[in-house]
């Protein structure tokens, strides 16, 4: 096991790489992979979770809808760079890492939960209101809110890594500029991150307000 672990640090893998060897069904690496996303989510996730079992669900289930966007041929390899097919069919290459668009999985996953939470905590007054409300449809399932959280995690996953991995600890985890100079050595100036994270967050909103114009929806 130890000798295993140890022969498992020393390979790593390139994004494209381990999309051609998930297409390929490569079992090793299949299995880096793994360990290595849920590496990555665990060490930036420590902070937000503190139901373990709540946090393994959250992984798994947000896994489990990378690995699909993969295997279905949605996330691919075009001249040595990993796309994804857009709604419109559209393929784009993807400025974000496949670590990064898992953590976009996620917290679509952490909010899905949050509200089941409040549903649970309030079962009677959820009762009154849906007894107010018409009966829905397969076409209602989505609604505004839930497509305003899809376009936002969507436009998220467009980011840089640099900027999707800032925007995600300082408004999600909420975590301090200090703490994430911890986490990313790279930033030396507390004045320079201050401002790479008011830039990203600039772009994010013309992103989002673009893809909101498009379907007609308010922010």
């Amino acid at each position: 096991m130890i000798i295993e672990l140890l022969d498992r640090k020393k390979v790593h893998y390139t994004d494209c790489q381990v999309v051609r060897g998930l297409h390929g069904h490569d079992r090793r690496t299949e299995e880096w992979f793994y360990h290595e996303a849920k590496r990555y989510f665990d060490d930036h996730f420590r902070q937000v979770f503190f139901d373990e079992d709540q946090k393994q669900e959250i992984f798994q289930t947000a896994f489990v809808k990378l690995w699909s966007e993969m295997d279905n041929g949605r996330i691919t390899v075009i001249a040595d760079e990993v796309c994804r097919q857009q709604q419109n069919g559209e393929w784009r290459t993807m400025t974000c890492s496949l670590n990064t668009f898992l953590m976009a999985f996620a917290r679509t996953e952490h909010r899905e939960l949050v509200r089941r939470q409040k549903e649970d905590t309030y079962p009677e007054f959820e009762d009154t209101v849906n007894r107010n409300q018409p009966p829905t449809t397969m076409a209602d399932e989505e609604t505004p809110e839930d497509l305003k959280n899809r376009i936002i995690d969507d436009c998220i996953s467009q980011l840089s890594p640099r900027c999707a991995d800032i925007l995600t600890m300082f408004y999600y985890q909420q975590m301090t500029l200090d703490q994430i100079m911890e986490q990313r050595p790279e930033n030396t100036s507390k004045n320079g991150l201050k401002t790479a994270k008011n830039k990203c967050m600039n772009t994010l909103r013309e992103r989002v307000a673009a893809e909101f114009r498009k379907l007609n929806l308010k922010a």
